[in-house]
């Protein structure tokens, strides 16, 4: 089953955290999903979830043709009909609206301890995450990639490239259960007077998960301010540095089927 690429704020878990602005922005002209999340000016103390989302499972692009790519000493061959996941961290600024990665790959323990027995056996017995990985995207829409950039290069190495045009399609991702949800939670003060913090949990098959990031930070020593996380945008109005007490407006929820976990994709 294939789609046309969306724009996406983020892939299955691609969280930033905003600095301050010069001007507070306009609500967002996009209805938030009553069911989920409380809309307009709200008054939330420590604890208070301010957002909620289901979680889905991420979409993935499947190869219509075998590619091979060489760039910067690193050297792949990808074969027709291979799965590339949604990214969710480029690891550089202004990456791709949407862009697809090969899985993490593990080194060998034979690989390990060849280059790591000076360094003792404990160490090097544990699998070794290789540190460059190939993303590719689809720069004008037309259903083939034609750019890709590599995950671990340094400098110059991060910017995208051309690449023969390789056709692909795309497999909707789809909601992991009912009990699965994503919440954006208010945290309270963060150690300082001038700043407080939002929480990003994640409940998939009814247990906590881990998500990369999931503590955002937002200062509250000149108000307004706002913070995105993902597709959530809330600013904060007013804040009592004694009751912890925060007056929000949310301007944009945490968007349904937007947060992903991409380590529960093989197994689900």
């Amino acid at each position: 089953m294939t789609r046309p690429l969306l724009p996406l704020a983020l892939g299955a878990l691609l969280l930033t955290g905003a600095a301050a602005p010069e001007a507070v922005p306009p609500p967002v002209p996009l209805k938030l999903v009553e069911t989920l999340s409380r809309q307009g000016i709200q008054e939330i103390s420590p604890g208070a979830i301010v957002s909620s989302a289901i979680i889905s499972k991420p979409d993935v692009a499947v190869l219509g043709a075998d590619l091979a790519l060489d760039h910067k000493g690193q050297q792949r061959r990808f074969a027709r009909g291979e799965v590339l996941q949604t990214g969710t961290d480029a690891g550089f600024a202004n990456p791709p609206p949407v862009y697809y990665c090969e899985k993490t790959r593990v080194g060998s323990v034979g690989k390990a301890l060849s280059g790591q027995l000076a360094f003792g056996l404990v160490g090097a017995l544990r699998p070794t995450q290789l540190n460059t990985r190939f993303c590719l995207f689809d720069s004008d829409r037309d259903r083939a990639f034609d750019h890709a950039f590599l995950i671990g290069a340094k400098g110059a190495g991060q910017a995208p490239f051309e690449i023969p045009a390789t056709d692909y399609g795309v497999i909707e991702g789809r909601r992991l259960s009912d009990d699965s949800i994503a919440r954006l939670r208010y945290a309270g003060p963060a150690g300082t007077d001038d700043r407080i913090a939002f929480d990003l949990e994640a409940v998939a098959f009814g247990r906590m998960r881990e998500v990369p990031h999931p503590r955002y930070y937002v200062s509250v020593a000149k108000l307004p301010n706002y913070l995105i996380v993902g597709t959530a945008v809330v600013t904060v109005l007013r804040y009592d540095v004694k009751s912890h007490v925060a007056t929000i407006r949310m301007d944009h929820d945490l968007a349904p089927g937007h947060i992903v976990l991409p380590e529960l994709s093989r197994a689900y």
